[in-house]
């Protein structure tokens, strides 16, 4: 039995120019990162300025009878780590996305698809902060507010550039008319 040859291919998206569309929507990507890793460095000196209320919170929850001896001592000495974990944790995500984003200018549709849902989700988790729900007390709060609308913003922008016609037509490698 034999099967049919498939048609060749247009030219690669390596020998294809990558559009205009799909250049700006890399780098609007880009930004949203940028701004994820301010995030990231605000959330986490918010967290070693709060720290009492962080040692108190985990007091609260070692009163389960399955943490029994543990001291407030020890609660306090694993703030450290637990700042290291999540800055670790946090850059680790940053850096798999930013390796999603470097696939849009190699023209790969499931970069394309990932991106757009978790720019979808991003920005629909965004609007209680439009509405000044959820946004947290203080300086520290209103500017992490101001920073995921601006991350919102960039994202809506990445995702219709992503989907005009030339980057379809370079996604789905379409012949260029």
């Amino acid at each position: 039995m034999s099967f049919p040859v498939p048609p060749p291919m247009s030219a690669g998206p390596s020998e294809r120019p990558v559009p205009a569309d799909v250049t700006t929507a890399y780098q609007l990507w880009c930004g949203v990162l940028g701004l994820a890793v301010v995030t990231l460095v605000a959330s986490l000196v918010d967290m070693v300025a709060r720290r009492t209320e962080l040692v108190d919170l985990m007091t609260e929850m070692a009163q389960d009878p399955a943490f029994e001896g543990v001291t407030s001592e020890q609660l306090e000495s694993t703030v450290p780590v637990l700042v290291g974990f999540t800055a670790a944790l946090g850059l680790a995500l940053i850096g798999v996305l930013y390796l999603v984003v470097r696939q849009l200018r190699r023209a790969k549709n499931w970069a394309r698809m990932l991106l757009t849902l978790l720019g979808v989700f991003m920005s629909l988790s965004t609007l209680p902060t439009v509405f000044g729900v959820g946004v947290g007390g203080g300086t520290l709060g209103w500017i992490l507010g101001f920073v995921g609308i601006v991350q919102a913003v960039l994202t809506v922008g990445a995702i219709v550039l992503m989907h005009r016609k030339d980057s379809n037509r370079y996604f789905l490698r379409l012949p260029q008319n």
